[in-house]
């Protein structure tokens, strides 16, 4: 493909006037002709019933993608952008000279045998010929493809005059997964094919439950996350956002290595709960043996001492000997049903005709008949396959005992990880001594004992904090030195959940202490509250969030793109209509969107393609009356008084309430008497329940039959900010409400 950009006759103008330019999109051109090559963007373009074509040039014309290319050019060094000659490795020349002999030494078999064959076994022979040169050139191809393309001269000169005008060197790979396949992917969501009805219909559903790795959406959050992970080297991270947001999801996604860069290794990833009651030692001794395990699993993986169970080691061991047995049986049975003999003197006779012989193979060739020449090449191709599954045993030990002194740092690591993790679980009691007895005569005895006791006493937090410190920075040093990963990261999730924010500022201020470590990078979700107090930073304010915390990392709700396109991606063929019902009713929190769209989903399965206003009646009144019980015991906790006796009347009419004029009246009504009082339970909870039924009055009234695609505006995104409203200032949710219905010509609340 490079050497299209090869050919003089292809240089255009712009090459004498803007070398650099033209460098720029000629190397654009040439990564996306490579990334359109790959499934997942094939597969995703014949899909969406896209051109390869128009992708194309929509990628080479965009100023933007042209930018970042040149910024990677200009980061590359002449040295590193040079051709370089590939060093040939020794298993390629050894697959190759082994599919030569494959091929040649059957030839030579076929060629000596074949006039004395009869017929029917020339057309086995000739079939078996044709299957040999088949499995030699896979062999190559599939062993050694690199080596052969490197042999061939054109392809080679073609090659390196590309990479010269490329000017990428050897961030041409970094180049097409950094920039070229995300343009790519963001193309493809841009004109993607959208379906528009107001009867549900699906082709299938998937991830729905399971988050998988085509399926997730990315998020301006998720990409600032990635990028402080590839260049912060330690600190400490807040992740924020209100409840639902995605804090479990963005610390599961680095768990699982889906947030790096590609050019820097997957890190360590240690995820931790923060528990509702805790107490700090314990706690950063939690994280300690957290910390151990995964160095356990990491090391042991790397170095290949992943301890095997006896029952392992027995089935490998019949296998083995099961290979031995059926390789001997087929030899000694074909060898000997061909050699025309007995199937016990066959043994015999062949060693004997090899002891003879084997100084001479050619005359031994030469000498025998065709059958056995047949034998023979069975019985020696079997054994070649037992000496072969011996070598790599073999080999596989020797890599084992060379690979010590290689992973010798990474061994001493190993043991380390286990004293800690024993010294954590237990608390050692090392008893030593000796005893002896003299028997004197007249019956006396004479005895000594002397016994010795060790008990570890309990570190303190201090010594648990910096014995943290010190096996977290060493392993992290260690495991960067040796190639294994770049950092260590520690997530400390679920402190949001907790209920009084005394103790989760407790709990930070207990273990800020392990923050810091050299190549240990610390992220710890919290809660709104600790996301105002961070912002306040600079002002006279200042508490434990403030000085624990270098960066805060604010996760936002979906976006009314960013929800479509999560369901579209589980839901493939969905009318739009729904995909904005699910956003409006979840107000885009990504927990709250999936539980949203599996409760539509649901409905499917007891009605055919069910039109949009029932769905939207099913989930709203589903919603009514979860909160509707939510209300009333509220209303059961407070203190009587006339106000609360008319409230609660209204409260029980909504479950009664059945489409979105009543809805909307009962709205008014309960709202009537509301004022800014904040500290008046009874006011509060009037304005909660009259926001939220004025919420599910204009679900009702707006996803309608009429809904058509030319009505799906970007206002509908208020509803999913009322709905966001209603759980922080529901007065603040229903003047949202109040100005959208106005926008839509809508019945205010309370009006005629």
């Amino acid at each position: 493909m490079n050497g299209e950009w090869s050919d003089p006759r292809s240089v255009s103008e712009e090459f004498f006037t803007d070398h650099e330019s033209w460098s720029a999109r000629v190397a654009l051109g040439v990564l996306v002709d490579d990334a359109l090559e790959d499934y997942e963007i094939s597969t995703a373009l014949r899909v969406e019933e896209l051109r390869a074509v128009d992708a194309r040039d929509a990628l080479v014309g965009d100023e933007a993608l042209l930018a970042k290319i040149r910024m990677i050019q200009d980061r590359v060094d002449d040295t590193e952008s040079a051709p370089r000659a590939r060093t040939v490795e020794a298993p390629e020349v050894a697959w190759l000279v082994f599919a030569m002999l494959l091929g040649v030494g059957y030839l030579a078999l076929f060629r000596a045998a074949w006039p004395s064959l009869p017929g029917f076994l020339r057309i086995f022979a000739v079939a078996g010929l044709l299957c040999s040169l088949a499995l030699s050139a896979r062999l190559v191809i599939r062993r050694a493809p690199l080596l052969l393309t490197g042999f061939e001269p054109g392809n080679l000169g073609a090659a390196r005059f590309g990479d010269e005008q490329l000017r990428l060197g050897n961030r041409q790979e970094f180049a097409l997964r950094e920039v070229v396949l995300p343009g790519l992917r963001a193309y493809i969501t841009a004109h993607r094919k959208c379906c528009y009805g107001t009867k549900l219909a699906f082709d299938d559903q998937q991830g729905l439950y399971d988050e998988e790795d085509l399926l997730i959406v990315p998020t301006a959050s998720a990409k600032r996350l990635r990028r402080i992970i590839e260049r912060a080297d330690t600190g400490a991270v807040a992740l924020g956002g209100q409840r639902g947001v995605g804090k479990t999801t963005a610390i599961q996604s680095m768990q699982r290595g889906l947030i790096h860069g590609s050019e820097t290794r997957a890190p360590l990833v240690v995820v931790a709960s923060a528990p509702a009651n805790y107490d700090a030692r314990d706690f950063v001794l939690h994280l300690h043996a957290l910390l151990c395990k995964a160095v356990l699993d990491l090391v042991s993986e790397k170095v290949g001492e992943r301890t095997r169970s006896w029952r392992a080691a027995i089935r490998t061991g019949l296998r083995a000997l099961a290979d031995v047995v059926i390789s001997v049986a087929i030899g000694w049975g074909a060898g000997g049903w061909l050699w025309g003999g007995s199937l016990l003197a066959f043994p015999g006779e062949l060693w004997q005709l090899l002891k003879r012989d084997w100084r001479t193979p050619l005359a031994l060739w030469t000498s025998q008949p065709t059958s056995h020449r047949i034998a023979l090449v069975i019985v020696a191709i079997l054994a070649l396959w037992l000496v072969a599954d011996a070598l790599v045993v073999a080999g596989r030990w020797l890599a084992r005992a060379f690979g010590r002194g290689r992973h010798a740092e990474l061994r001493g690591l190993l043991a380390e990880a286990r004293e800690q993790l024993d010294r954590i679980r237990f608390l050692q009691t090392h008893t030593s001594g000796w005893s002896g007895k003299l028997t004197l005569p007249a019956g006396a005895d004479l005895g000594r004992t002397r016994s010795t006791q060790r008990a570890e006493q309990q570190l303190t937090h201090p010594e648990v904090v910096a014995s943290f410190r010190e096996f977290a920075r060493r392993s992290a040093a260690t495991l960067r030195d040796a190639g294994v990963t770049d950092r260590l990261v520690v997530a400390i999730d679920e402190l949001d959940k907790i209920g009084e924010q005394e103790k989760a500022h407790q709990l930070v201020n207990d273990v800020k202490g392990i923050f810091g470590v050299p190549g240990c990078l610390f992220f710890v979700a919290v809660s709104d509250d600790a996301v105002v107090s961070f912002e306040k930073r600079g002002l006279a304010v200042r508490d434990a969030f403030d000085s624990a915390f270098s960066e805060l990392v604010r996760l936002e709700p979906f976006t009314m793109d960013e929800s479509r396109l999560w369901i579209a991606k589980r839901l493939p063929g969905i009318q739009e209509q729904f995909s904005y019902l699910c956003h409006c009713l979840s107000g885009g929190l990504p927990r709250d969107l999936r539980r949203t769209t599996i409760d539509m989903v649901d409905v499917t399965t007891e009605r055919y393609q069910p039109a949009l206003p029932a769905v939207a009646g099913i989930l709203v009144r589903t919603e009514l009356a979860a909160k509707a019980g939510a209300f009333t015991g509220q209303a059961r906790g407070l203190e009587h008084s006339d106000a609360l006796a008319d409230l609660w009347s209204k409260l029980l009419r909504i479950p009664e309430s059945g489409n979105a004029v009543e809805l909307a009246a009962l709205a008014a009504e309960l709202n009537q008497g509301a004022t800014q009082d904040t500290t008046d339970e009874v006011n509060r909870l009037r304005w909660h329940s009259s926001a939220f039924v004025l919420f599910s009055a204009t679900l009702l009234e707006v996803f309608t039959e009429a809904l058509t695609e030319e009505r799906l505006t970007a206002d509908l995104h208020q509803l999913a900010v009322a709905r966001r409203h209603l759980a922080l200032d529901p007065h603040l949710a229903w003047l949202t409400l109040a100005d959208f219905r106005k926008s839509r010509d809508l019945t205010l609340p309370g009006t005629d």
